[in-house]
């Protein structure tokens, strides 16, 4: 928790009467410190304190924020899809650098509310939709106009060559995470295709989330999306990154650290339901490769949580918070486990036209 000293130093850098607000913290997100700061006159602000740990280069993180943010807004003057706007400081700038801490300011959308998962199979629909229109807006943006901030973030490759790296050197018994390395290897050669034809130039790279959870929309009063929020991961990717994480995380009926692997269940009409949305005002923007890889998404997606998840279990819990020692451990069975039912479920090669 930050000082009142010092959240009103940070305030007074921005065009906000900082003698006449509230400071509440918000205990959302995993990533940032957050704060939502209300003004006497109503007007409402969300104020975050960034990770730097996490996104060490500020200005292309920003940078790359304030470019989509301006592109959305513009193309949504007239639609009913919103962007997030950003605050600048009192001198034009995107953040304000405090002892070594960046500080940058949203605008608080009060009408629109978020939801950590779905109420019905209307609103996965919506979140299709939201996804979809986000990424066609900005399909028509060169993607080198962005900063890559996470390099190799979705990469299989890259999560499998650490993973080899952290089973070499781990102390922990390999006896304990049997079988999962077999799994994982197998379940690798059959996903790469996916990384191979984004390398080779057979599907476009474009501008992506790479977060498209569903607790990343917001929904108005009568539960349409809206608004497409935590834009710290966009930057250059396929399609397939962003269609993936939301299946992964809306399809599975249980958790993704359910620690009973016979609980877990695919929602099929979700499934569909979101591919329904996503597709369905697809209207030439995507191209025939992109949708042929679609089945590709959710499984590889899985696959890489699966690795990550895994790869810090060995490497003695180091990157994710956890609730008692073997919590990453039950994250990794639990993906592995997702990804073997939505390849079974929904084989790659399942015609999506």
């Amino acid at each position: 928790m930050d000082s009142d000293q010092v959240i009103k130093e940070i305030l007074a850098r921005f065009p906000i009467s900082g003698e006449q607000v509230r400071v509440i913290p918000v205990k959302t997100g995993l990533i940032h410190t957050s704060y939502k700061v209300i003004e006497r006159q109503g007007k409402s602000y969300l104020l975050q304190k960034i990770n730097t740990s996490v996104f060490r280069d500020v200005e292309a993180l920003m940078g790359n924020i304030a470019h989509v943010t301006t592109i959305l807004k513009d193309a949504f003057q007239s639609s009913p899809y919103e962007s997030l706007e950003l605050l600048k400081t009192n001198d034009g700038q995107l953040f304000y650098e405090h002892e070594f801490k960046a500080w940058r300011i949203y605008h608080f959308k009060e009408h629109l509310v978020g939801y950590d998962a779905p109420e019905n199979k209307e609103m996965v629909v919506e979140a299709g939709k939201a996804f979809a229109q986000f990424a066609k807006t900005l399909s028509q943006t060169d993607p080198e106009q962005l900063s890559v901030t996470l390099p190799d973030f979705h990469s299989l490759q890259k999560r499998y060559q650490q993973f080899k790296l952290a089973l070499k050197n781990t102390p922990v018994k390999l006896s304990e995470i049997d079988p999962l390395p077999e799994q994982i290897a197998g379940f690798t050669q059959l996903l790469l295709p996916l990384e191979y034809a984004m390398d080779s130039g057979e599907i476009p790279i474009r501008i992506t989330h790479n977060d498209s959870k569903f607790n990343n929309l917001l929904f108005d009063q009568t539960n349409k999306a809206r608004c497409v929020v935590d834009l710290d991961t966009v930057m250059p990717g396929i399609i397939h990154f962003d269609v993936g994480d939301c299946l992964r995380t809306l399809t599975p009926s249980t958790p993704e650290d359910e620690p009973n692997l016979g609980k877990i269940e695919l929602r099929e009409d979700f499934h569909y339901a979101f591919l329904e949305g996503y597709i369905e005002n697809e209207s030439g923007w995507l191209t025939e490769e992109e949708i042929k890889f679609i089945p590709f998404s959710a499984p590889y997606m899985a696959l890489i949580m699966g690795i990550r998840f895994l790869t810090d279990y060995l490497q003695g819990n180091i990157y994710y918070s956890c609730d008692h020692p073997e919590h990453n451990l039950v994250r990794a069975k639990c993906q592995i486990e997702v990804t073997r039912q939505f390849l079974e479920q929904f084989p790659l090669n399942s015609d999506l036209t």
